[in-house]
């Protein structure tokens, strides 16, 4: 018997009334124990946080899209072709408020929302994707709040890198193209982790070395040696 099982997985059923932790002492620990046990790490999230973080990424994405609607015109304004950099232009999102808006400002407004808008994609596809086949792991939630963020901030990253030169010939105000920002700025929403590569590559460009900072200042603290008779 134990020849047949010895080297293979085998299921080994739960005896009615005996608990998960007992019946995986009474295997022995050979093969996988199919008893349905799964670790705080693996536990799927709950159907109300679930509906909740699904309602979140629908406001969220009904917010962007709202916002960027009512920014660009403003935006396509303050940039046009001869308007000075100090020539502003009144936006009231949502018809809330009146904000008084520059050409750098808008730009700025309109790089956050379209970068907010790419993260939605990643975020809402991998949300869709995990909820039907209902493994959405708890331990994912932080992931799906923080999407935004990161996305908004690699898209400034890049934005400032661009508009200084560092990848493209530096232009004016009024030269600005509001589209290809506005795009570059989504993909790098939707592809962080290949934005945050394309700066890992400029900033090894940038700020190389020849040598090895930490291996030189190695023992440099340490004290004299006293186990010398």
């Amino acid at each position: 018997m134990s020849e047949a099982v010895e080297g293979s997985k085998v299921a080994v059923p739960r005896p009615a009334g005996r608990s998960d932790s007992a019946a995986i002492a009474d295997s022995g620990g050979i093969g996988a124990v199919s008893v349905g046990v799964a670790g705080p790490e693996m536990r799927c999230l709950s159907p109300w946080a679930t509906t909740a973080l699904g309602i979140f990424l629908l406001v969220d994405v009904v917010a962007v899209c709202g916002a960027l609607l009512s920014l660009w015109p403003v935006l396509l304004r303050v940039v046009q072709a001869g308007a000075g950099p100090a020539k502003a232009s009144r936006w009231s999102p949502f018809g809330f408020g009146g904000w008084s808006l520059t050409a750098d400002t808008a730009m700025l407004l309109a790089v956050i929302c379209c970068s907010a808008l790419g993260s939605f994609v990643h975020a809402a596809t991998s949300f869709a994707t995990y909820v039907g086949n209902r493994r959405l792991y708890a331990s994912w939630l932080w992931w799906y709040l923080l999407r935004a963020g990161i996305g908004v901030a690699l898209a400034l990253l890049v934005y400032f890198l661009l508009r200084g030169g560092l990848f493209a010939g530096s232009t004016g105000t009024g030269a600005t193209n509001p589209y290809g920002f506005a795009g570059i700025a989504g993909l790098c929403g939707l592809f962080s982790k290949q934005a945050t590569d394309k700066l890992r590559e400029v900033c090894d460009t940038l700020l190389s070395t020849k040598g090895d900072g930490d291996g030189d200042r190695r023992d440099k603290l340490a004290g004299p040696d006293t186990t010398a008779g």
